[in-house]
């Protein structure tokens, strides 16, 4: 028999009003969307199109997304077992389309 994880809840959905709050207080001390979204229980879209509300409202600069950046870890963790040409090639070109160095 074998064992399965347990099943985890969906989260459950804010009202508007309190995770039209969240958004603002999270886009303040620089909380992900991704992460936003599950707090909240509304899409990731929708919290998406608030922050960059807010965002803009505060004159804060965009941002780039913490989930991009998760998202570039992973890949680049990922190329430990490539040879190191192959490697800095990848991640030559990871770096010019980022922008990063």
């Amino acid at each position: 028999m074998s064992s399965s994880p347990p099943a985890t809840l969906p989260p459950v959905r804010m009202k508007q009003d309190a995770a039209t709050e969240a958004v603002r207080t999270g886009v303040a001390d620089g909380t992900s969307v991704r992460r936003l979204a599950q707090i909240t229980g509304w899409s990731v879209g929708w919290v998406s199109e608030l922050a960059k509300e807010f965002r803009t409202k505060a004159e804060l600069p965009a941002q780039q997304s913490r989930d991009e950046l998760d998202a570039l870890q992973e890949c680049i963790d990922s190329l430990s077992g490539l040879e190191d040409s192959a490697r800095r090639r990848i991640l030559a070109y990871l770096a010019d389309r980022f922008g990063t160095r």
